[in-house]
């Protein structure tokens, strides 16, 4: 089978790119390893202002909005310290600075809309190579191995991605020493649309206002501090939750599962190489502590669609089309965990002192502001709304 564009990984940066390219003239493969649209994903998506705008571009907000919890404020603090720095959506003039959405209802909207795609699922790659003018992929399906080509292969499989191993590109790969535990707390009141991060000596707690009073809660700590969580009965988590929470979100009702997740960063050498790119995990794992990871994956999927349709693929010669936004949120999720985890008496003072700086001093403030939603590169406009309650939740 021939193609012009195949997208390897069905993930939702692959989905989102295929969808992204659904009324292009090309002919286009999702290649997918999983049998299911990952309709039972317990993830919670926080997604940034720049990320709501391309599903909204997309058409596919609508049924997300439902499930969706707008976020009005950011309330960053760090146990211990008396610096706190709010972050509103008012001071950036945006209705909400971004949203949470449950990774599954993310999942089902983008499947349930990709008409004129050729959807290759359960599809695994084996091997891959490539010529000057196409590349040809042997992929492993229930109906036997099969080979499809294409003139542009788009790398969106994950961390450890089939595309860059069978490309020999290298990595480079960072291993924190650190895991998330994540779970959905009941609240007895209203989390008022505030997401709160509050850091720890050695991690950070993330609340992040969900429907129905509930909160998605990710823990980030030393491997071995998340292991003794997992292990607590569900009373005794919640009992060490909220000392070291706190009482922002009034007292916490219950816990909700738990799920474990090791952090490292993963970054790849090169994002293209002859007629394949890299995107996403693929590129680059990042720390949570931002809750960039996707969102920099969603504004690639913008770029490099925008690219792709303004550009013939038989004479393709694309730039690191993202190169600028990439360094920024790469260095800026890097250097966020590595400040607010450190010990040292000097750093201590500094985030303290930075902290209160940051809140009063506007013009840094939204220049911090502008990295969190995703508005430091190129910027991705969306129709107008005549009404700003159509996208709150």
């Amino acid at each position: 089978m021939n193609f012009d564009i195949i997208i390897v990984g069905g993930g939702m940066v692959g989905a989102s790119l295929a969808l992204s390219l659904r009324a292009s003239p090309y002919r286009i493969a999702l290649v997918d390893a999983n049998a299911t649209n990952l309709a039972d994903d317990k993830r919670f998506i926080a997604l940034n202002h720049s990320s709501y705008c391309l599903f909204e571009n997309l058409k596919i907000w609508d049924s997300l909005a439902p499930h969706a919890t707008a976020i009005n404020e950011v309330h960053v603090s760090h146990r211990g310290s008396f610096g706190i720095t709010r972050l509103t959506a008012r001071e950036m003039n945006l209705a909400a600075l971004g949203f949470v959405v449950p990774a599954k209802e993310i999942n089902l909207a983008l499947y349930n809309n990709l008409e004129n795609i050729t959807l290759l699922r359960p599809a695994r790659l084996i091997d891959m190579s490539q010529t000057s003018e196409e590349a040809e992929l042997t992929i492993e399906t229930p109906e036997g191995t099969q080979k499809i080509r294409g003139k542009i292969i788009i790398g969106a499989d994950g961390n450890y991605s089939t595309v860059r191993q069978l490309l020999n590109i290298s990595e480079k790969k960072l291993d924190y020493q650190q895991s998330a535990i994540v779970s959905m707390i009941a609240l007895n009141r209203s989390h008022h649309h505030i997401a709160y991060e509050r850091f720890q000596d050695n991690g950070a707690i993330a609340m992040l206002p969900l429907t129905e009073n509930r909160a998605a809660m990710i823990w980030t700590a030393d491997n071995e501090e998340i292991h003794l969580l997992e292990k607590m009965s569900d009373d005794v988590f919640l009992q060490t939750l909220q000392k070291k929470f706190g009482y922002r979100l009034g007292r916490l009702k219950k816990n909700h599962g738990r799920a474990l997740f090791p952090l490292v960063s993963i970054q790849a050498e090169q994002q293209i190489k002859g007629r394949t790119i890299l995107i996403g995990n693929a590129l680059h794992a990042l720390h949570p502590i931002a809750a960039q990871g996707l969102n920099l994956a969603l504004y690639e999927v913008s770029t490099l669609s925008d690219y792709l349709k303004k550009n013939s693929l038989d004479t393709f010669s694309l730039d690191n089309f993202a190169e600028a936004q990439q360094k920024i949120i790469t260095r800026f999720s890097h250097h966020l965990n590595t400040l607010f985890t450190s010990d040292f008496f000097v750093l201590n003072a500094a985030r303290q002192l930075g902290m209160i700086g940051l809140d009063l001093c506007r013009p840094l403030k939204l220049r911090f502001m502008r990295q969190l939603l995703g508005q430091t590169g190129r910027a991705i406009p969306i129709r107008e709304r005549n009404n700003h309650e159509t996208i709150s939740a």
